[in-house]
C-alpha cells in the first residue's frame, strides 16, 4: 500500500509530499536545540510505515493531516525526543493560533493556500493597502483574488499582440493628437463580466475597461486589425486560451514571492484606477500659466497613485524683475511651498501621501536657501530635495575657484560663491537634517541613450533613482533574490538557483513592458512620452537576508563580488528578453534618437570588458538585428511595503536590525530576522537572553561578548558597516544597473561632516549617480531605529519566572515573532520595555507604535509599512 493523499483540514484532498514531514521535523530539531536533524528521514519513514498498517484494511480511506501530525508527535516520543516532541506540539498550537489571526485579519472564516504563504505582517499590509473593502472596512477580496486580478490585467497585453489582432509596425514617433477616445463605460464593461475569459480566467469590469483602452490606443496607431466587436466575440469563444500560461506565470512569480510589482499595480490592476506606473516627471518653466498647470497636472498623478519629481532651476531667481508687472520674482523656493501645500492636501486614492523630488542646479542664484530650506526638517514635508551639481563645478572645485550663479531667465552670471564652500555647506546641512542630496550630472547623463538628441537628464522621481525627461513615467517591480536559496535541510547546504531566476527576470520584464500599453495614464503628453522610450524598471530586493544565507559578509569583497555578479545577470536577461519582445512587438519608437544602433549600452559595466561573466557581445548583436523594447530595463527602487509582502529585507540595503520590537497592551512582541533566528538555533546560541541583548544593543551582535566572530562578521547590520562600505555597495550595483539606485546610506551619530565629505568625494570617484545619506539622530524629532534603548521599567510591573512565546507560522517568509507576556503597558501608554526619546516622548510609526528604521532613503516601519519620504 502506498499513502497518495491526504484530507486537509478544510476537507480539501492534496498529494501526499513526505518531504513536508520531513522539513517540519528537521524543523522541530533545529527549533529544540537537538543535533539529530538527520534523523528527520528515518523518522518520516517510521511514520509512513505507522499510516500504512493504521490504513491497510481500509485502502481507500484517506487520512487527514491532524492523524499525520498526532503520530509525528507519538513517533518522536517513542524514539526518545521529547523535547523535539514537545517543540513541535507548540509548534501545531501556534499555527493553530495563527490560522485563526490570518482569518480575522482577512475577515475569513478558513484560510487558503495562499493566505499560508504569506505571514500575518504580510497580510496586514495587504489588508491596510491592497485588498478591497466594503464600505463597513471589512475585507471583500483575498489576497488570491488580488494576486489574479493583477496577473490578468497585466497579461490582457498579449491578447493585443496576438496575431489576429496586431498589426504589426515599426513606430517612429507616438501622437494621441486628434484621438477620439471613446472609452467603454463601467456600465457597459459590467454587462461582458463573467462571460469574456482568457482559458480559465474571467475578466472583470475593470479588465475589460482596460483592454478597451489599450485596443483604443493601438487603433489610433495603425496597428489593429479588427474591430472591438470581433475581438469581444472572440473572447466569448475562449480564442485567447493560450495566455492562460502569460496568466499563470505572473500570478505564480507574485505568490511564491519571487517577484512583485509596485504598489501603484498591486493597488489599481483589475482595479477602478487602472494606472501601474509609480514615477513621473514633469517640467517647470518660468511663467505662472506653466507653473499652475504643472501644480494642477501633478494634483491628478497624485490622486492616481504617483510620486513627481521637478527641476525647479528654469525659475528666476527671488527678487529678479518682472517685466510685465515691473513687481519681483518671489523666487522657485516660494513655488515649491505651494506644491508641498497642493501635496498636504491631496491624498493618493487612499493607498500612500504623495511624494515629490524638488532638485535645483547648483549654479541657481538661489542655491544657498534651497540648501538650508529644509532645515530641520520643518518645511516641505511633503519633498525630498536635491542639488544637481553640474559637470563645470568640479573645475572650479579643483581649482578652489569663485564658482558662478547664473540667472535662468538671462542666461547672465549675476553672482560668485566659493565652490569650496557650496560643496560643503550642502554636505554641511545634510549632516544636520539628512538633506539635501546629491546628484552628479556628468555621471546621470555619462550613458543616457538619449543624450545626443533630447540632451541631458536634469530630473529624478521622488527618491532619486529614475531619471527621467519631462512628462516621462516608469512602473517599477522587484525581484526577491532571497527566494533563490534553495536549502538542503538533510546536509545543511544552501545554493543559489540562478536558473530560475533568469526565468523570473525574463517573466517580470515581460510583466513590466506589459504594464506600458495596458496602463491608465493621468495625462496624455506621459503617455505618449512613455509609449517613445518605454522605460521599465526591473529591480531587487533580499539582498540583505540572502548574503546572511550564504554566509557571505555584507561589506567584504567577496559580497560586493556576488552583488556585482547577480545584477549582472539580471541586467543581461532583462536585455534578452528585451530584445525577444522587440522582435514580435517592435523596438522602442525612439530607438533611432538613442545610442543603441552605435553599439552602446546604458551602464558603465558595458565598458568595462575585463569585469565581464557574461556575453554582452550577444546582446549588442541581437539589438543591431532586432532593436530593443526597452530603452532601459533595469533599476533599484525603494520596495518598502513589498518587501514586506515577499516577507524579505528590503533593496539592496544590509538588514537594518536583527530584533525589531513592539510593545502593544498585551505585551511586547520581537520580530527577529529569521536567517538569523535559524543560524542562532543551529549554533545553540538562541535564547531570551540572546533577543534582549541584541535588543539592548540596537539591533545589533557586535557587542554581546559571547557571539562567535564569524558570526558577527557574518551578521552586521546597516550601522555595523562603514559609510564607506556603504558607498562601495551602492557603486557593485550601479555598474551594471541602467537608471539609478534608492539606498541610504548610513553613517554614526558621531560622525564629522568631514567624514561625510570624503564618502561624497568616493561616491564620486566611483561613478556613483546620486547619493543620499543618513547620520543617525540627525532629524528632530528621528523616529528611532533598530531594536530598543534605554529601558525604564517600574519594579512593580516585573513578572518573575516568564517565558518568551514564539508565534511565527512555518509556511510564510518573514521575521520570527516571539511575543513576551509580561511587557505590559504602563499607565502613561509606554510599555516596561518602552523606548523614551531625550524628551521622555516615545517616537514610534504612527500606525503601530513601532520603532522605525530608516533606509532607501524613506523612514519605515518593519511591522506594519507604514512609510514616508523625509
Amino acid at each position: 500500500m502506498v499513502i497518495k493523499q491526504i484530507k486537509k483540514r478544510d476537507g480539501r484532498i492534496a498529494p501526499f509530499d513526505k518531504e513536508r514531514i520531513i522539513n517540519a521535523l528537521f524543523k522541530a530539531f533545529e527549533a529544540s536545540g537537538e543535533k539529530d536533524g538527520d534523523k528527520s528521514i528515518a523518522l518520516t519513514e517510521t511514520v509512513i510505515e505507522k499510516l500504512i498498517q493504521k490504513y491497510r484494511k481500509t485502502p481507500k480511506k484517506i487520512p487527514a493531516i491532524e492523524e499525520i501530525q498526532d503520530l509525528v508527535e507519538e513517533t518522536l516520543i517513542e524514539n526518545g525526543y521529547a523535547k523535539v516532541a514537545k517543540t513541535y506540539i507548540l509548534y501545531r498550537q501556534k499555527r493553530a493560533e495563527i490560522r485563526k489571526e490570518k482569518q480575522i485579519v482577512l475577515d475569513k472564516e478558513e484560510i487558503d493556500d495562499v493566505d499560508k504563504l504569506f505571514d500575518l505582517n504580510a497580510l496586514r499590509v495587504l489588508r491596510s493597502r491592497y485588498l478591497k473593502k466594503d464600505s463597513n472596512d471589512r475585507v471583500i477580496e483575498s489576497p488570491k483574488e488580488l494576486f489574479l486580478r493583477v496577473a490578468i490585467h497585466a497579461a490582457l497585453t498579449d491578447i493585443i499582440y496576438d496575431e489576429k489582432v496586431f498589426k504589426f509596425k515599426e513606430l517612429k514617433d507616438v501622437s494621441f493628437e486628434g484621438r477620439k477616445e471613446d472609452l467603454i463605460d463601467m456600465e457597459k464593461a459590467s454587462f461582458y463580466e463573467g462571460k469574456l475569459k482568457i482559458g480559465k480566467y474571467f475578466l472583470n469590469r475593470f479588465h475589460i475597461q482596460g483592454l478597451h483602452r489599450a485596443y483604443l490606443r493601438f487603433r489610433h496607431l495603425g496597428m489593429i486589425k479588427v474591430s472591438w466587436e470581433k475581438l469581444i466575440g472572440m473572447l466569448k469563444k475562449n480564442k485567447f486560451s493560450k495566455y492562460e500560461e502569460t496568466i499563470d506565470d505572473f500570478y505564480n512569480v507574485m505568490v511564491k514571492r519571487r517577484f512583485l510589482p509596485n504598489t501603484p499595480a498591486l493597488a489599481n490592476f483589475g482595479n477602478y484606477l487602472g494606472m501601474g506606473s509609480a514615477c513621473f516627471a514633469l517640467d517647470v518653466d518660468d511663467s505662472i500659466d506653466s507653473i499652475m498647470d504643472t501644480l494642477k497636472n501633478a494634483a491628478i498623478i497624485f490622486k492616481s497613485g504617483g510620486g513627481l519629481g521637478y527641476n525647479f532651476s528654469k525659475l528666476r531667481p527671488k527678487g529678479d524683475f518682472i517685466k510685465t508687472t515691473g513687481g519681483t520674482s518671489s523666487g522657485p523656493l516660494s513655488f515649491m511651498r505651494l506644491f508641498d501645500t497642493m501635496t498636504e492636501v491631496v491624498k493618493q486614492g487612499g493607498i500612500r501621501r504623495g511624494a515629490n523630488m524638488g532638485i535645483m542646479n547648483s549654479s541657481h542664484p538661489d542655491i544657498e536657501d534651497f540648501i538650508t530650506i529644509k532645515e530641520g526638517n520643518k518645511a516641505l514635508r511633503n519633498f525630498n530635495i536635491s542639488v544637481l551639481i553640474t559637470p563645470d563645478f568640479w573645475e572650479y572645485y579643483k581649482a578652489d575657484k569663485p564658482y558662478p550663479l547664473v540667472n535662468p531667465k538671462t542666461g547672465k552670471i549675476v553672482n560668485t560663491i566659493s565652490s569650496r564652500y557650496l560643496f560643503e555647506k550642502i554636505v554641511y546641512q545634510a549632516w544636520e537634517s539628512a538633506e539635501p542630496g546629491v546628484i552628479f550630472h556628468d555621471h546621470l547623463n555619462k550613458h543616457n541613450p538619449f543624450l545626443k538628441h533630447l540632451g541631458p537628464i536634469v530630473t529624478t522621481n521622488p527618491c532619486g533613482e529614475l531619471p527621467l525627461y519631462s512628462s516621462e513615467s516608469c512602473n517599477l517591480g522587484s525581484i526577491n533574490l532571497w527566494s533563490f536559496i534553495k536549502h538542503d535541510n538533510h546536509e545543511g547546504k544552501r545554493f543559489f538557483d540562478w536558473q530560475e531566476l533568469e526565468n523570473t527576470v525574463k517573466i517580470a520584464s515581460r510583466f513590466l513592458d506589459n504594464v506600458i500599453d495596458i496602463n491608465f495614464f493621468p495625462l496624455t503628453s506621459i503617455e505618449e512620452m512613455t509609449m517613445k522610450t518605454r522605460k521599465i524598471g526591473l529591480g531587487i530586493m533580499g539582498v540583505g537576508d540572502l548574503l546572511f544565507d550564504l554566509e557571505v559578509q555584507f561589506d567584504s569583497q567577496k559580497g560586493r563580488e556576488m552583488m556585482e555578479k547577480i545584477m549582472e545577470f539580471i541586467n543581461y536577461h532583462s536585455k534578452i528578453e528585451s530584445i525577444e519582445m522587440a522582435k514580435h512587438r517592435g523596438k522602442f519608437p525612439y530607438y533611432e534618437k538613442s545610442f543603441y544602433p552605435e553599439e552602446k549600452l546604458p551602464f558603465s559595466g558595458f565598458y568595462d570588458k575585463n569585469s565581464w561573466s557574461l556575453d554582452w557581445s550577444k546582446v549588442v548583436s541581437g539589438i543591431k538585428k532586432y532593436g530593443i523594447r526597452n530603452s532601459v530595463t533595469t533599476v533599484i527602487a525603494p520596495t518598502g511595503s513589498i518587501s514586506m509582502i515577499a516577507g524579505c529585507s528590503s533593496g539592496i540595503e544590509p538588514v537594518y536590525s536583527l530584533i525589531f520590537q513592539k510593545n502593544v497592551a498585551v505585551g511586547s512582541f520581537y520580530y527577529v530576522d529569521s536567517v538569523f533566528e535559524s543560524r542562532m538555533l543551529r549554533e545553540g546560541l538562541f535564547d531570551e537572553d540572546l533577543i534582549k541583548d541584541v535588543v539592548k544593543d540596537n539591533g545589533s551582535l557586535q557587542n554581546i561578548p559571547y557571539i562567535p566572530p564569524k558570526l558577527k562578521k557574518v551578521f552586521v547590520t546597516a550601522h555595523d558597516i562603514s559609510p564607506e562600505d556603504h558607498i562601495r555597495t551602492l557603486a557593485a550595483f550601479q555598474k551594471w544597473v541602467d537608471s539609478s539606485i534608492s539606498k541610504t546610506n548610513n553613517f554614526p551619530a558621531n560622525a564629522t561632516a568631514e567624514y561625510m565629505k570624503k564618502s561624497y568625494m568616493l561616491a564620486y570617484e566611483l561613478g556613483c549617480k546620486d547619493v543620499t545619506v543618513f547620520r543617525d539622530k540627525s532629524i528632530k524629532d528621528q523616529v528611532l531605529i533598530g531594536g530598543a534603548a534605554k529601558t525604564t521599567e517600574k519594579k512593580s510591573d516585573k513578572i518573575k519566572d516568564h517565558h518568551l512565546m514564539r508565534v511565527k507560522d512555518e509556511k510564510a517568509e518573514g521575521p520570527a515573532i516571539y511575543k513576551d507576556p509580561a511587557a505590559v503597558m504602563n499607565n502613561d501608554g509606554a510599555s516596561n520595555n518602552g523606548e523614551l526619546s531625550a524628551k521622555g516622548k516615545i517616537t514610534k510609526c504612527p500606525n503601530c507604535s513601532t520603532d522605525l528604521s530608516f533606509k532607501e532613503g524613506c523612514a519605515s516601519c518593519p511591522i506594519c509599512g507604514w512609510g514616508l519620504c523625509v
